[in-house]
């Protein structure tokens, strides 16, 4: 012990100054020495609360584990300053002893010293620590927990989590709401299965913070295994933030994922699954639907139908071509308007076959995405279904000759002028009509000779 240490303890032990006592065990402890320790415990028995105040936070400068019991015994004084001094010290000493008396200021009336407990606390981060302030969860203290639920968050542990999970089951819903708000910032997901457990609690307000919490996490959670094990959630927004999660990392294993979860119990998600997969439009995404359609009932494969439509590239065509053979019209109806969608050449041979679908729902489809893709091939066939008196879409093929604007469909045009059904005759001159406001091509449709048309102005 050096000299200018002896002459503060003489300072702290004799002199007949609080003020002198105090600032010489303030200096102690700014000094640190541990043979000071004695002494500044005897000061906290002082008269004066500015010398026990200033002793307890020499104490947890030098931070001797042995000046625990003394520092909890400064908890019963009536002075708060002197209170939040050995709280403060109890702080930086850490031990699970003085974690137990940091948890006795949780008890006090004064909310300035409930809330110092919290912040030595939120400071040791230990698991006994943040046993500490789970506990505050079981008292009636509404603003008390909310400040745990703060350190917890700060606190960035497995256990802490677990506390921040704990309090998703106060029954004050502005408690569960800064957990819930608590958890998603965190932005980590270890606690993904304590929360997915929650979500079968028999109390709705617990279910239903459960379940936001989740959904925090999963929308900034970059983790597809974390993604993929919440799919198996029980909630129908969890699922559903899961997928459009998936959805983002668009990645191969992703897609895997996705693809089985058009197999889920409840339609929506199943629609929302194959709209992600449309959106992803990867290689694999389309591969993966086409090969889904020898998988599913009739519902999920109109979903994958409308998926691969929107897709639109060279492998979705395959996987609509053969959509065009499904027992289910409204099925094939899909895959014909898919197919004009792609826009692709590859598309028109199936179309055109489409033209002669049992379905006239089906046949109007194929004629309007061909006449949307301006499908020249379409044309002779076109005109033969002009000539057929029992085809039902006579109309949606004038609509579709006039889109393609050749020649040759203009002079269909002029011929369905001296169609029997007065309808047609009607479509037909309206869409000359449009046509010939543009000029030329009806000029050089005059020049056509295609025996029976009778090309008028």
């Amino acid at each position: 012990m050096d000299e200018n240490t002896r002459n503060l303890i003489k300072k702290v032990e004799r002199s007949v100054f609080a003020g002198n006592r105090a600032a010489a065990a303030k200096e102690l402890g700014e000094i640190g020495d541990f043979d000071a320790v004695p002494v500044l415990l005897k000061a906290l028995e002082d008269s004066s609360s500015k010398v026990k105040a200033a002793a307890s936070e020499a104490l947890g400068e030098i931070n001797d584990p042995d000046a625990v019991p003394g520092l909890m015994k400064m908890l019963d004084y009536p002075e708060s300053y002197v209170k939040k001094a050995a709280i403060i010290a109890l702080g930086k000493i850490g031990t699970q002893e003085a974690v137990s008396g940091i948890v006795k200021g949780f008890r006090d009336p004064d909310k300035l010293i409930r809330k110092e407990s919290v912040k030595a606390l939120m400071r040791i981060g230990s698991p006994e620590a943040v046993s500490g302030l789970t506990a505050t969860f079981t008292c009636p203290d509404s603003p008390l927990k909310r400040i745990s639920i703060t350190a917890l968050g700060k606190i960035n542990t497995y256990e802490a989590a677990c506390g921040l999970v704990k309090a998703l089951e106060d029954p004050d819903n502005r408690v569960r709401q800064q957990a819930v708000e608590t958890l998603g910032k965190r932005g980590i997901s270890d606690v993904l299965e304590e929360l997915m457990e929650l979500l079968k609690d028999s109390r709705q307000p617990v279910q239903e913070a459960a379940s936001e919490a989740l959904c925090k996490i999963i929308g900034g959670s970059e983790s597809v295994p974390v993604l993929v094990k919440a799919l198996g959630a029980s909630d129908r927004k969890v699922r559903k933030a899961s997928i459009e999660a998936l959805g983002k990392a668009g990645n191969s294993e992703a897609v895997s994922a996705l693809l089985k979860e058009l197999d889920d119990d409840d339609w929506y998600l199943r629609s929302r699954a194959a709209d992600v997969l449309a959106d992803i439009a990867s290689p694999e995404a389309a591969l993966g639907l086409v090969k889904a359609l020898d998988l599913h009932d009739a519902p999920v494969r109109k979903l994958i139908v409308s998926a691969l439509g929107k897709i639109g590239s060279p492998e979705t065509i395959e996987g609509l071509v053969k959509a065009l053979e499904d027992p289910d019209n409204s099925i094939r109806e899909a895959a014909t308007l898919g197919l004009g969608k792609t826009g692709k050449a590859e598309a028109v041979p199936g179309l055109l076959r489409a033209l002669h679908d049992p379905k006239n729902t089906v046949q109007e489809a194929a004629a309007t995405s061909l006449g949307d893709m301006k499908a020249r091939e379409a044309v002779p066939e076109f005109l033969r279904i002009l000539e057929d008196p029992d085809s039902l879409i006579h109309k949606s093929v004038i609509f579709s000759l006039e889109k393609i604007g050749t020649p040759e469909a203009v002079a269909g045009l002029s011929r369905a002028l001296n169609n029997p059904d007065a309808m047609v005759r009607k479509a037909a001159a309206k869409s000359l009509e449009k046509i010939k406001k543009s000029g030329l091509p009806l000029e050089k449709a005059k020049n056509i000779e295609i025996s029976g048309f009778n090309i008028s102005e």
